[in-house]
């Protein structure tokens, strides 16, 4: 596909839209980090030296940061990311509802969508916090080598392959509704599998936390706009 043909499906819907919600959640992490003087996921790498145990890391992570603020946090930074990926499968919602029921259909699978993201936020942000304890300064290296790994596993493209499945919708009442949520919360799950190692990326990042967020989102939605192909390393 041309350049020009890539870039020119970005003007028709729901691209606008999404890409605008994407820049909201980006301007949004960006006032966040500046009036709370940082990324709420992490401590400071020269702080965490200083514990030689999880539980000690972990209770100064919750005293500098309350739970509250790094799950609102996190939700930013799922609101800067994540709405460019979701064009594909919102488009097929869209269409495989009744015009008088689209909108509904829509909220439903956000809903489900952004529930199992919530739900993996506090894992990762636990992973990126025992990362680095164990690498130090060199955290954010070996997160950009893992992902990278990661993205040229065949279990990274058998999990992206998944995402690009779209399976039928009821059309009427409950069952509208109950598939909505359902096809919501699976392609949240394989989403998480195909996109764990790099959301890591920018919670290790410390003062590069908004610099890695663009560019950890930009290489996920250049793999989401490519065709799914046979699972190899590549």
């Amino acid at each position: 596909m041309r350049p020009g043909s890539v870039l020119r499906q970005f003007t028709y819907d729901p691209w606008p839209v999404l890409l605008a919600m994407a820049g909201l959640g980006l301007a949004l992490s960006v006032y966040n980090d500046i009036t709370t003087n940082g990324p709420a996921f992490c401590v400071t790498v020269d702080g965490l030296s200083i514990f030689t145990s999880w539980p000690a890391a972990l209770q100064a992570e919750l005293a500098l940061n309350p739970p509250q603020r790094i799950l609102a946090g996190w939700a930013l930074m799922l609101l800067a990311m994540m709405p460019p990926l979701l064009a594909t499968p919102l488009i097929h919602v869209w269409r495989s509802s009744l015009p008088s029921r689209r909108i509904q259909a829509s909220v439903g699978f956000l809903l489900g969508y952004g529930a199992m993201w919530m739900a993996a936020g506090p894992l990762l942000i636990a992973l990126a916090l025992l990362l680095q304890m164990a690498a130090a300064e060199n955290a954010l290296a070996v997160a950009l080598l893992v992902a990278m790994l990661w993205s040229a596993s065949p279990w990274h493209r058998a999990a992206l392959n998944r995402g690009h499945r779209m399976g039928r919708l009821s059309l009427f009442g409950w069952a509208a509704n109950r598939d909505c949520l359902i096809r919501g919360l699976a392609h949240g799950l394989f989403c998480i599998v195909s996109c764990w190692a790099w959301m890591v990326v920018p919670l290790v990042s410390g003062s590069w936390h908004i610099p890695m967020m663009l560019l950890a989102g930009a290489i996920l939605l250049a793999e989401r706009l490519i065709a799914a192909k046979t699972p190899r390393w590549g």
